[in-house]
């Protein structure tokens, strides 16, 4: 399908890409509580479950796994960082009647009960073990090589800009890379956007000290023929299109990529809208420190403040946000991949970014303009695979997706939402009731009140538990993945 043309000339004037059908209503999010807005962080490199989300005291106690693999380096650390209280505190059951704790590195977001009590721990599997295949798999929900492989901001983004009077230069979707060197590992994959046209593309904006963005936006290349530059490519490109008018008359027939250009040039025309939304002063630079060590460049807390300037934006407010993480010290092995130093790193790393998340969630009573608050914005915590139970080596831990979790704050969730879904053993540290990467998707777009099934995205083969229909399959993740009853 041609994106630009049927961005102009829309099949159904009442809907866009992405509505959900009448037939399946009952399956979808009240409006009144879908999110106004998501911002999911991305922690690259791997987050274990074990000492964040789902920390179960007893667990690995005389075997030397789980906190027990390093108790004594934790104690010392969480006193040293300045961490108070409990290693741990009890958050809810799990789905084998578990009680959960949060651990140690999750201590900024313990410090706030309001986040803890929208809060939604959500179990989640896969298969992937290297970070090329557990990357791509994480961020959309596809396999590497799939041609529907796209990131969820594709499908943001193309369901807000074709609903009906939803044309607009600014983006709908953004995706902040932190300003480090991902390797092989193929979290560009963020940004795909698989067989959705090219106006689904997400915005993607490299955050880091002395970005060229702003520079880039200005289009010195033009200067101040800028007008007529633009003037000129209207003109060729009508040109260009009328080739393809049977006759010289009527429509032109369509193509991709004649749309894809089209919206590209339109997209440009807006550049001077961004260099406002994109100002410079949001790229500079931050220092910061935690547990002792400090940083030049707290690309955590500069990725936090772009997030919330362009959250809480009084216009052309995007429909989500993806914070890809790369820590404040980036572990040698990349980001948070943590095979030597476990402790040393996700205790500084794991709960700067989460000090700098919390920073920008309005507190009850608060009112801050500038920061994003739970009733509007979901916050999603999402990483490509979680960290093994038992050591690698002599402080490290490898890459683990057979036991993982992913978090789900606010939006849609209340208090009566609160609580984890699904359940690791304690012997092997397997998942046995887990979400895959593909229904993670599904539910972000399903806050945001889209339609999750179609050739461009999921299909109902996607969703666990044996449905057969779009209806059963959208039920089961509202119902059950996200709890909402309601």
């Amino acid at each position: 399908m041609a994106g630009f043309s049927v961005l102009r000339h829309p099949r159904r004037a009442s809907a866009g890409w992405g509505a959900w059908p009448d037939d399946k209503a009952e399956a979808m999010l009240p409006t009144a509580r879908q999110a106004k807005n998501v911002l999911e962080l991305f922690f690259y490199g791997g987050m274990s479950a074990f000492d964040t989300f789902y920390t179960v005291p007893s667990w690995g106690d005389g075997q030397g796994t789980y906190l027990h693999a390093f108790m004594q380096q934790i104690e010392q650390r969480f006193a040293s960082c300045g961490f108070s209280g409990e290693l741990s505190e009890p958050f809810a059951e799990d789905g084998a009647g578990e009680l959960v704790h949060l651990g140690p590195w999750a201590a900024p977001l313990r410090e706030r009960p309001d986040i803890v009590a929208r809060m939604r721990v959500v179990v989640q599997r896969h298969d992937s073990l290297p970070h090329e295949g557990a990357n791509p798999f994480a961020l959309t929900g596809s396999r590497l090589g799939s041609p529907r492989l796209a990131g969820v901001g594709a499908a943001i983004q193309r369901h807000f800009l074709e609903r009906p009077g939803g044309l607009r230069e600014a983006p709908y979707a953004y995706i902040l890379y932190p300003g480090v060197d991902f390797p092989t590992d193929n979290v560009k994959a963020a940004s795909s956007v698989g067989l959705h046209p090219g106006s689904a593309r997400p915005l993607s904006v490299t955050v880091d000290q002395g970005s060229e963005l702003a520079e880039l936006l200005a289009r010195g290349g033009v200067g101040e023929r800028r007008a007529s530059f633009d003037r000129a490519v209207d003109f060729y490109q009508r040109d260009y299109e009328a080739r393809f008018r049977p006759s010289g008359k009527g429509a032109p027939t369509r193509s991709a990529e004649r749309s894809n250009y089209e919206f590209a040039h339109f997209a440009r025309r807006g550049a001077s809208q961004l260099q406002g939304i994109l100002s410079g002063d949001l790229f500079e630079g931050l220092a910061g420190s935690e547990c002792g060590k400090g940083e030049a460049v707290d690309m955590p807390a500069m990725q936090a403040r772009l997030a919330a300037s362009l959250l809480t934006r009084a216009s052309d407010q995007p429909r989500y946000v993806q914070w890809i993480d790369g820590a404040l010290t980036p572990h040698p092995a990349g980001g948070h991949d943590t095979h030597q130093q476990h402790v040393s790193f996700a205790s500084q790393n794991i709960s700067h970014t989460l000090r700098k998340l919390a920073e920008i969630i309005n507190a009850p009573g608060e009112r801050d303009p500038k920061k994003i608050n739970l009733d509007e914005t979901m916050i999603v915590i999402n990483t490509e695979f979680g960290r093994t139970p038992y050591l690698q080596g002599e402080d490290g831990l490898n890459h683990w997706p057979q036991g993982m979790v992913n978090v789900f704050i606010g939006g849609p969730l209340t208090a009566a939402e609160r609580g984890v879904y699904g359940h690791i053993t304690p012997e092997l540290g397997i998942s046995q009731q887990w979400v895959t990467p593909a229904e993670n998707r599904m539910m972000v777009m399903m806050a945001l009140g889209i339609f999750p099934f179609s050739s461009q995205t999921f299909a109902v083969g996607d969703v666990s538990g044996g449905v057969e229909t779009e209806l059963a399959a959208a039920k089961r993740i509202k119902e059950l993945y996200l709890g909402i009853k309601a």
